[in-house]
């Protein structure tokens, strides 16, 4: 129990520098001006190539303002769902902070935004609707909680010094949790049967992405980084996994139907990707 504690603590810490470091990247970029260049390229014909592409950058806050331009009928359907699948939310920076080799982390990469790209072209096809263009009013506001900073020290220190204790504990919980699990059960047990169930990983990660919590990413990434996941299954559940972005579609309960259908299409979509990567053996 004692090296359970000790180690989890010890992985957390190690990581909190760089998860710090990324998060004063994030501020950086989110200037009024950035995020008016962005919500213009949402709008654009090649909506879901930019939404790939943005939806890289690892946060959550992306996830959430396409849900909200969606929600107000201001991107089409496949931009969001583009989006939904390229962000990983605090997951690849778990996976970065924990060590993952370079040429997966670019495979992951890679293999997310062309996939999240493709999809939201297609649905876009499927579901064409000119989509107006739309200018963010908001200045100094965090894409991700909407918190306000006009002092410099605030807005890229202290804010993101939050965020990044934030997720520290998250990694820290569940470090301590997953480790409990495997302790408990024997991570000889425990590691077997996980292989054995190799081929519903992907359906299983898939429903925990669909939590919306960072937390569910996190535990995604440091299940697959301690060797249990295999990458199909991490694919899929980081494709699930939109972070809060579900829970601001979800707000508007006079459109379930339309919430429902938006997350049966994530699912799906993060199903085919692992199913398939499974089939390729990757």
């Amino acid at each position: 129990m004692t090296d359970v504690i000790s180690d989890a603590l010890i992985d957390s810490l190690k990581a909190f520098p760089f998860i710090l470091l990324i998060y004063i990247l994030m501020e950086l970029i989110e200037s009024a001006r950035s995020k008016e260049k962005i919500e213009r390229a949402l709008s654009g014909s090649a909506a879901p190539v930019a939404a790939g592409l943005l939806g890289a950058v690892p946060e959550c806050g992306f996830s959430v303002m396409c849900a909200k331009l969606f929600d107000e009928g201001l991107i089409k359907p496949g931009t969001l769902i583009a989006a939904f699948l390229s962000v990983s939310d605090e997951g690849f920076i778990v996976l970065l902070s924990s060590g993952m080799p370079a040429r997966d982390a670019v495979l992951f990469l890679a293999v997310k935004i062309l996939y999240a790209v493709l999809a939201g072209m297609a649905i876009n096809f499927l579901f064409a609707k000119k989509a107006p263009e739309h200018v963010c009013p908001e200045k100094n506001c965090c894409i991700e909680c909407g918190s306000r900073h006009e002092n410099p020290w605030d807005r890229f220190f202290l804010h993101p010094l939050s965020h990044a204790v934030k997720t520290f504990l998250y990694v820290l919980l569940l470090s301590f949790v997953l480790g409990l699990a495997i302790w408990g059960i024997g991570e000889e047990s425990f590691t077997a049967f996980m292989e054995k169930s190799a081929g519903v990983q992907p359906l299983i990660a898939a429903l925990i992405g669909l939590i919306p919590n960072c937390a569910a990413s996190i535990l995604i990434a440091q299940t697959y980084m301690s060797g249990v996941l295999t990458f199909p299954a991490l694919l899929a559940g980081l494709c699930s996994s939109a972070g809060l972005g579900l829970i601001i579609l979800y707000k508007n309960g006079k459109k379930i139907k339309r919430n429902l259908a938006v997350t049966a299409g994530l699912f799906v979509s993060a199903l085919i990707l692992g199913y398939f990567t499974l089939l390729l053996g990757i």
